[in-house]
């Protein structure tokens, strides 16, 4: 047994939620996790919840969770199609027993889970054969920001996580319970190395040019000072970004999380 697992070229995304959403683009979705549990409330504020972004382009959503506050709250918000069920039930629901999905995402979701086995068993009765693509992604165990916190003696982990991936434990369980790995990504948060500018709220970042009566409020002047906090910034990070440079161009898994999109063997 070969423990020395010689790793493939993949891209490396900006993101997950781009890719996402473009896989689902047009399609009838099943989103699993809908409720992003602990930061729905705020990610909705922000229009950054992926059930919101989902229903803008799918051709028919449907959103699960176990959290049935969660799952009330979007529907207070005018969402359909929610179920409230655990992930490693799905195939019971009778709600969807003769519904073909196109697409079904779990993001970030298998982590948490206390079986995961039971939960690929139980997504992939709701896959057609050739036909319906299975999109996971989950926080990948070798990113630089929890090696870098190890560096502290800290572990830089949700709370509620159950485990840690890597490309080859996420694609051994995929394999393991009858998929296929039809296409597989890392992503990153991490910024680009020239990439020097932050966003900053307009109305915040002036404000806080304006205190003083003394201090001068032309749009000259406040847009000189946003640039020099810019530059700070940037030169501060500045070391991190070199070194996450260097590592990607390694390896791409040194990146925050792994995307697979897999799909049901025919003969399986």
């Amino acid at each position: 047994m070969n423990p020395y697992i010689v790793l493939p070229k993949v891209s490396v995304m900006r993101g997950r939620r781009s890719l996402i959403i473009e896989k689902c683009r047009g399609k009838r979705v099943l989103h699993v996790g809908c409720v992003d549990t602990g930061v729905i409330y705020d990610r909705f504020n922000k229009n950054e919840l992926m059930h919101q972004n989902l229903v803008d382009v799918a051709n028919e959503l449907w959103g699960v969770d176990i959290n049935e506050d969660g799952i009330e709250f979007l529907r207070q918000q005018g969402f359909m199609n929610l179920v409230v069920a655990d992930a490693v039930d799905l195939h019971n629901v009778e709600t969807w027993q003769n519904t073909l999905f196109d697409v079904i995402v779990t993001s970030e979701v298998v982590e948490h889970l206390q079986n995961p086995g039971l939960f690929f068993q139980s997504v992939k009765q709701l896959m057609k054969p050739g036909h319906t693509e299975l999109i996971i992604s989950v926080p990948n165990a070798f990113r630089i920001d929890t090696l870098l916190w190890l560096m502290k003696n800290i572990e830089f982990v949700h709370p509620d996580h159950n485990y840690w991936f890597s490309y080859l434990t996420i694609t051994n369980l995929v394999h393991k319970n009858g998929l296929v790995v039809k296409e597989l990504f890392t992503y990153t948060f991490q910024p680009r190395l020239l990439d020097w500018k932050h966003p900053m709220e307009s109305a915040e970042g002036r404000n806080s040019f304006s205190n003083s009566p003394s201090e001068t409020t032309s749009p000259l002047a406040i847009n000189r000072r946003i640039t020099i906090k810019r530059l700070v910034r940037y030169l501060k990070t500045l070391p991190k970004r070199l070194l996450v440079s260097y590592l990607y161009r390694k390896s791409p898994f040194w990146g925050d999380g792994l995307i697979v999109v897999a799909g049901r063997d025919n003969h399986v």
